[in-house]
């Protein structure tokens, strides 16, 4: 579920390295371990802000659940979710199969993500915009450090996004590097048959 997430959530322009999303997986709601600690299983940044205010931009808070049972048991106890969901514009709940969820079950404020028929997740109820609290330091802190965490785990799960710079030459979409990039595309370096020093 959560390769699927980096899917959804990744969005680069043409042409550039920038994308839209910045990624965070196994967000704690503070720094260090302290008892009580909640996690998000995944927090999308949404930089694309809609001018210079800013009004638009957002984080997306996800919490995954993998069958009805564990869906069940988020149930019951809301401030789970609510430890991390108050810092959230948009909180979302994403299940491999949208049967897990039955109609009238979803809580108040929540959208739903579940896999459609191409195998992408797809909003099967969106999530409203929230008004959330301003997080604190430690959550700001947890954040970046999920974020960069996830960032390098990134490669060894999927190969970055081609672009395409002038005359339609293929990028890496993470480094701007020719593609396929030894570092961020793996497995298209391994496919293509070149080796590390001859993509360097």
């Amino acid at each position: 579920m959560l390769d699927l997430l980096l899917d959804r959530y990744t969005a680069i322009r043409r042409g550039t390295i920038s994308d839209r999303w910045v990624r965070a997986e196994h967000v704690k709601s503070s720094l260090g371990y302290a008892d009580g600690d909640r996690i998000a299983d995944f927090i999308a940044g949404d930089k694309y802000g809609g001018g210079a205010e800013g009004l638009k931009l957002a984080l997306h808070g996800h919490e995954v659940k993998v069958s009805r049972a564990d869906f069940l048991s988020e149930l019951r106890d809301p401030s789970k979710a609510d430890a991390i969901k108050r810092y959230m514009h948009h909180w979302w709940l994403v299940v491999p199969d949208a049967a897990i969820v039955k109609p009238g079950e979803l809580p108040e404020g929540w959208g739903l993500l579940a896999p459609g028929s191409d195998g992408k997740l797809r909003a099967r109820k969106s999530a409203p915009r929230l008004s959330p609290e301003q997080p604190p330091l430690s959550f700001i802190m947890s954040l970046m450090a999920a974020s960069s965490r996830t960032a390098h785990r990134e490669p060894l799960r999927r190969d970055a996004p081609v672009t395409f710079g002038r005359r339609y030459a293929r990028h890496c979409g993470f480094c701007n590097t020719p593609s396929p990039c030894a570092i961020h595309q793996p497995r298209a370096l391994a496919a293509s048959g070149q080796t590390l020093k001859e993509a360097s």
